[in-house]
């Protein structure tokens, strides 16, 4: 939907080029009334793909929703940048639901595309997946298979489907030996052509004594091209369980009887069952369990007939249960509760059924099914928030950065005149936390990309504790080893990282008081990680290591496979949300490196970062840069500097700091105006020496599209690419769109200016025009 979905281009030739074929495409104006729905019966897609704008995403995002639960269609809505973020909580509800933000990034609408595809798959086989059904025993009559000459199926009367549990169209086509199972009761396998008694097996379960005859089908040339089987039945069906019916459960213990009689038909298949089995009465008192239900409940099978089903479970799942097993008992139907095991940290699945005057209870263990649900669960969440996350941060980011900017203005102003004030220092403080929230959620529900520097890992792990505010009552011991090699990393994630895994030590610590160990080492990853714990190729495991060390309360066993879960927190305080732990992990794969975790109760926990050094690690240019010379002025010659950016406020500070320094700044609001200005220099041979693009343009021509242009006029354009989208692939890897650097949002003028001079220098050192 939408003009961008128009035949020939946008996201319509996208979705051609990628392989799919688009049935039937409608504009935003006909995205109202019957005309999508007749379209999607006349077409029936597998999947819809929706782009919405600012102008049609409320009545777009309205159609869409009736087209995807009317036919439970896959759904995937290209967002634009400007579309308001509090539209899209609605298409959560959406089952088989994917957004994609543009401008798209490569493989982001068939990433989408498949994930949606997948969802409404999955759901779909889940809903046709069989249940299990236990069910009573009845008589039987005569019944007559018939098989082809090879032993194929091809014939079942009524009283066959009865007594094999077979229905003719399931077993038409099978072979004999698959539906029809019977032991000769004096030994031996059958099929024979004699008459003989054989116990025949159910399905599903059980086994019923009958006569069996056997004789072939002959053409006329005398040849066999059939069998035909008669059954008689010679008794009733079993019952489901050895000792169920009258007289069981008054001290009379479950399992074959004796005195020369044959064990019951079931008793065998009833005790290979894998799933606990157990028979109980009207009170709920066992009469009958098999080796599974005794297993489960830890005691023998003679402890537990007679025993109450509620003495042996939980006093929580009684409480949470009862009333409605109580229910269906009485009311003689089936009922299906999951129930939680707290000492095994197992799920089961409880179904009872109507036997006799009580019920038979089947336990299924559900657990691998609750984790992957949960973990759905999760991933639905982390898209929610990644969502949301990325809505907000390219306007929190521009905002930040006019704080800051104005901060460091007023600082520099004071600092001139010989005073500092430390409040202005705080504010500074407070900017950098923000800033690094931002990048949390982003880097956590998106998996945003680093934007990797060549730096010094000591000197971070140094200038993060000599700003670190302390806690009362703990020591800090760091230790950091000498002329470490740099490593290509992003100086903010990194930032975040540590700052998470020292406030965990200091929660770990800070009831009873103790020590936080820091150190800092060259190490090689051969010897503390597993090769496949790394993100790298084999090849990498020279790096830096940083281990965190605390002797606090430590972790138990039982938590310490799920700590890198989204939302798993043992910390009972309000603010604790379970986060933290899993950004470090994401940031360590992000880097190609890993991260790991040993702890003991009351005696402490390990954390161990690994970094692999990688040389041909792609990096932003951080030359050293006297940050003094950044306000003398400009050469003679005045740089000319072409401006892309849509906030006031951010376009303000940019103009104040680059004039201020003697750059001539050309300002523009839209990609289309700045393509404009760009080639009208050029032809008036007063050429721009740099550009500076914000990358998304609400409502006009971002950075990616307008450089696209700015390079088809002028191949060696120089472009700083500037964006509070931090994980978007263009500000981790900006040379592969053709910039020379990147500037994330928020910055200090001073940062602006190191890069803008830094860029400028590479052009008057040799790389001019």
């Amino acid at each position: 939907m939408d003009e961008r979905l128009q035949s020939g281009g946008g996201v319509a030739g996208e979705l051609r080029a990628l392989g799919h074929e688009v049935v039937g495409v409608t504009s935003a104006e006909t995205a109202v009334g019957p005309e999508p729905m007749k379209l999607a019966e006349e077409t029936s897609p597998d999947a819809v793909v929706a782009s919405l704008s600012a102008a049609t995403a409320e009545r777009t995002l309205q159609v869409t929703g009736d087209l995807a639960l009317s036919r439970r269609l896959a759904v995937v809505l290209v967002v634009a940048p400007e579309v308001d973020v509090s539209l899209l909580v609605a298409a959560q509800d959406l089952p088989f639901c994917q957004i994609a933000w543009e401008p798209l990034r490569t493989g982001e609408l068939r990433t989408a595309l498949d994930l949606a595809v997948a969802r409404q798959q999955r759901a779909l086989l889940n809903e046709r997946r069989e249940h299990l059904v236990v069910q009573a025993f009845e008589s039987l009559n005569e019944a007559v298979i018939g098989t082809d000459f090879t032993g194929r199926i091809r014939f079942m009367n009524d009283e066959a489907e009865r007594l094999t549990g077979w229905e003719e169209a399931a077993a038409w086509g099978c072979a004999l030996d698959e539906v029809y199972q019977a032991t000769v009761k004096t030994g031996g396998e059958v099929p024979s052509p004699l008459m003989r008694r054989v116990d025949l097996r159910h399905r599903r379960g059980g086994a019923t004594l009958c006569e069996e005859r056997m004789s072939p089908v002959r053409d006329e040339h005398g040849s066999i091209n059939g069998m035909i089987i008669t059954l008689r039945q010679l008794s009733a069906r079993s019952s489901a369980v050895t000792g169920v019916g009258e007289g069981a459960g008054k001290g009379r213990p479950a399992g074959p009887v004796t005195g020369g009689e044959q064990p019951a038909p079931l008793a065998d298949i009833v005790e290979s069952i894998s799933d606990p089995l157990a028979a109980l009465d009207g009170r709920w008192t066992f009469t009958y369990v098999n080796s599974s239900a005794a297993r489960l409940f830890g005691r023998e099978k003679a402890q537990l007939v007679g025993q109450s089903l509620w003495e042996v479970l939980p006093p929580s799942v009684k409480a949470a249960h009862e009333e409605e097993l109580d229910k269906s008992l009485h009311q003689r139907v089936t009922a299906t509760r999951e129930i939680f095991l707290e000492e095994t940290q197992t799920w089961f699945e409880a179904r009872t059924y109507p036997f006799g005057s009580g019920s038979l209870l089947l336990l299924k263990d559900i657990t691998s099914r609750k984790l992957e649900l949960e973990r759905n669960h999760r991933m639905d969440r982390l898209e929610s928030l990644g969502l949301l996350a990325r809505g907000f941060a390219h306007d929190f980011n521009n905002l930040l950065t006019v704080l800051l900017g104005n901060l460091s203005l007023a600082e520099m102003r004071f600092a001139s005149s010989g005073e500092k004030l430390m409040e202005l220092a705080t504010a500074k403080q407070a900017t950098f936390q923000a800033q690094s929230l931002v990048q949390q959620l982003l880097t956590f529900a998106r998996g945003g990309a680093p934007i990797k520097r060549m730096v010094s890992l000591a000197d971070l792990v140094r200038a993060f504790f000599y700003n670190h505010q302390r806690v009362d009552r703990v020591n800090y011991f760091v230790e950091v080893q000498e002329d470490m090699p740099e490593v290509a990393l992003d100086p903010n994630q990194f930032r975040r990282l540590l700052s998470n895994l020292v406030r965990n030590s200091e929660q770990a610590v800070r009831a009873t008081g103790g020590d936080i160990r820091v150190r800092c080492e060259a190490a090689d990853a051969a010897r503390m990680f597993p090769k496949e714990t790394l993100s790298d190729e084999p090849g990498s495991l020279a790096g830096v290591t940083l281990e965190i060390h605390d002797n606090g309360e430590g972790i138990p066993a039982k938590n310490l496979g799920r700590i890198f879960e989204p939302y798993f927190t043992t910390r009972t305080d309000e603010n604790a949300t379970g986060l933290g732990l899993t950004v470090c992990e994401s940031i360590a794969k992000a880097h190609g490196g890993a991260i790991s975790v040993s702890s003991h109760v009351n005696t402490g926990t390990m954390v161990r970062f690994f970094l692999p050094v990688d040389s041909e690690a792609e990096v932003e240019e951080n030359e050293a840069v006297d940050l003094t010379a950044c306000f003398l002025p400009g050469p003679p010659a005045t740089p000319r500097i072409l401006l892309l950016e849509d906030d006031h406020l951010v376009r303000t500070l940019i103009l104040r700091g680059l004039e201020r320094e003697g750059y001539q700044v050309e300002e523009t609001l839209d990609g289309n105006e700045t393509v404009r200005l760009y080639q009208q220099a050029l032809s008036d041979g007063k050429p721009f020496d740099l550009v500076v693009l914000d990358l998304s343009i609400p409502n006009g021509m971002g950075g990616l599209r307008t450089m696209e242009k700015l390079r088809a006029l002028d191949p060696g354009v120089l472009a700083i690419v500037s964006s509070g989208y931090s994980d978007d692939p263009v500000m981790a890897q900006p040379a592969s769109a053709g910039f020379a650097a990147v500037l994330p949002k928020p910055y200090e003028p001073l940062e602006l200016l190191r890069i803008v001079r830094s860029v400028l220098s590479t052009r008057q050192g040799g790389m001019g025009r």
